[in-house]
């Protein structure tokens, strides 16, 4: 994901000077006359828009919700754009002369007070405040709109929807949604990516980036689903802000990419009002897949995506605490595969490496997971196809250690916690300035085993192997039909081999050319110190397709290998995974496109 902040914690409080003052404000008593001057500046022409708003207002939309260290009370602005009239049950009391934070830190000292309500004076400096201290269930606004509120009780941690804003009161189910307002959203998606920068090198692919940040926003969405135990969870647009697991989605979702510039908020806000966030997360990851997808695959997923999408997901935005922790940890190797992928969300071991061919975008920050590098090649990363696969069998695997320089003292006092991956240690990587490509445990494992025997699971913590397959394991699949067939594998790679040109001269004296497909020793050799270069003298770890007596390899060897032989097969194998991740938890209540009634 994106390089990024974490999302703002319960500390993200206003100064201490600023709540020092607004103790008074709070102490302010409330009157008629307070009451009608608030109503009398309800008027929509006294709603300042965004560009003339002045910095403190910005900060109301993007900041909020607001929660101070003291007593964690969840504060709920009134909805951009939006003002309320007065209402027989409201009790509403007007502090003149205060700054947004102030606003904000009286209604949060005001045990009752629920929804603040802001703006600025003409001076664009200090402006009124308005706290509803009575939380009631409809207020009539303004125009010929009626905007409802549920009750609002703390949440144990910020979602989403609590940070996108919506210039009416948004939806939390979707009632309706036509072919056509689904082709409108996907291509608010695909606009916004024409906005991006299509610069792609080692160290910029704001593509790459962005993509893969929203693919991970749906996926820790829906891979909360319990369906072992109470059926929680699923595709509902509630995921824990706060969460580390969760850190850099802030600023792909609302707080803005690339210096602020682009979120998928700026999307959201045009279809918020119809389209609930939990559906609308789904499209955008569609649109994106669409988007960046090309040849035969992109054709399948445009006409797939659209065909199996069902709307009616309701946004969960409060008790959704179950949800921190349940990700796969990637310290666990395929045991968290199992675990999350085929145990809680029902998938079996295809659909689940399937499914995991969305890290075929974007990469792994270290100021987010603490992981670090791409899946594949950058320019690979910003285009959704099936080089995922094709990287496991490709080149050579070896382990990386504490990639976050967490130290053991740091550790110990539970300050840290180290990181280990597995990087590409073929011959020429770091000669040829290649980005720095890595999977996780919970990629790799899918096709290899360890090295010391029995099932037990790849792991680069304690596996000091090289994982890597001949390219010569096709020629007995006719003997041993679980063998791999390498060489479509191989032409996709654009005929390399661990990083060698297939037909090469390798050795200028002698004239021996790396003849991939060959079974002599001499190549052979030549391979295992091509894909192993840097592996320090480690043994093979179990390689797939190398007979019984070395093990079949990891549970999804096969389908990793049929995935990188033929990327059709893999898209349309990722559109019944994906249909049925992004479904786990709401079968009763969704319909299909048009199906409004």
């Amino acid at each position: 994901a994106p390089s990024s902040s974490a999302a703002p914690s319960s500390s993200a409080a206003p100064s201490s000077s600023a709540a020092a003052e607004s103790s008074t404000f709070a102490a302010a008593p409330s009157t008629d006359a307070a009451t009608s001057s608030s109503a009398a500046a309800t008027s929509a022409s006294e709603v300042p828009s965004s560009s003339t708003a002045g910095a403190s207002t910005a900060n109301a939309s993007s900041e909020a919700p607001y929660i101070t260290s003291a007593n964690s009370k969840l504060v709920i602005p009134f909805p951009s754009g939006t003002r309320c009239s007065p209402h027989p049950d409201h009790h509403l009391e007007t502090l003149g002369g205060v700054t947004m934070e102030q606003c904000m830190e009286a209604c949060t000292n005001m045990e009752e007070c629920v929804f603040a309500d802001f703006e600025l004076s003409l001076s664009a400096v200090t402006g009124y405040c308005r706290l509803l201290k009575t939380c009631i269930e409809e207020h009539d606004c303004v125009g010929a709109s009626v905007i409802t509120f549920k009750k609002i009780l703390k949440p144990s941690f910020n979602s989403p929807q609590w940070m996108m804003s919506c210039p009416t009161a948004p939806v939390m189910t979707t009632a309706c949604m036509t072919g056509e307002l689904y082709d409108e959203a996907v291509q608010s998606i695909k606009d916004l990516f024409a906005t991006v920068d299509k610069t792609c090198t080692s160290e910029q692919c704001h593509e790459a980036d962005l993509g893969g940040c929203i693919l991970r926003m749906a996926g820790h969405d829906f891979m909360d689903f319990n369906g072992t135990g109470d059926g929680k969870g699923g595709a509902d647009a509630c995921t824990d802000m706060d969460d580390p697991d969760n850190a850099g989605l802030p600023e792909c979702l609302f707080r803005g990419e690339f210096d602020g510039r682009v979120s998928l908020n700026d999307a959201y806000e045009l279809f918020c009002d119809k389209i609930s966030l939990a559906d609308f997360v789904v499209i955008a990851a569609e649109a994106v897949m669409q988007d960046m997808a090309d040849g035969e695959a992109k054709g399948l997923f445009e006409a797939g995506f659209k065909e199996n999408f069902r709307f009616g997901r309701t946004t969960a935005f409060e008790g959704c605490e179950f949800s921190e922790g349940v990700l796969p940890n990637p310290d666990n190797s395929c045991d968290a595969v199992d675990d999350v992928f085929v145990q809680n969300m029902g998938l079996n071991w295809t659909l689940s490496a399937a499914l995991m061919g969305v890290h075929t975008l974007g990469r792994a920050a270290p100021e987010n997971s603490g992981f670090d590098g791409w899946w594949t090649t950058p320019e690979r990363a910003r285009r959704f196809g099936n080089g995922y696969y094709v990287n496991f069998y490709a080149g050579g695997w070896c382990p990386e250690l504490n990639v976050n320089e967490c130290s053991d003292e740091a550790e110990a006092a539970g300050e840290c916690h180290k990181k280990n991956q597995w990087k590409r240690c073929d011959v020429h990587h770091v000669e040829l300035g290649q980005a720095h490509e890595m999977m996780l445990n919970t990629d790799l494992c899918l096709a290899y085993l360890d090295q010391a025997g029995g099932d037990d699971a790849l792991k680069a913590g304690q596996d000091s192997c090289c994982a890597w397959v001949h390219s010569n394991v096709y020629v007995n699949a006719s003997v041993n039909p679980g063998d791999f067939d390498m060489t479509a594998i191989i032409a996709t790679n654009d005929n390399y081999f661990c990083n060698i040109e297939c037909g090469s001269i390798v050795n200028e004296t002698t004239g021996a050319t790396y003849d991939c497909g060959g079974d002599s020793r001499a190549q052979s050799v030549r391979e295992k110190n091509a894909c192993c270069a840097f592996a320090d003298g480690a043994k093979d770890c179990r390689t797939p397709g190398l007979g019984e007596a070395r093990g079949p390899g990891g549970p999804a060897a096969e389908d990793v290998r049929l995935f990188a032989d033929d990327e059709l097969y893999w898209a349309s194998t990722f559109l019944v995974a994906w249909t049925k991740a992004v479904e786990n938890g709401f079968e009763a209540s969704l319909k299909t496109l048009g199906h409004c009634h």
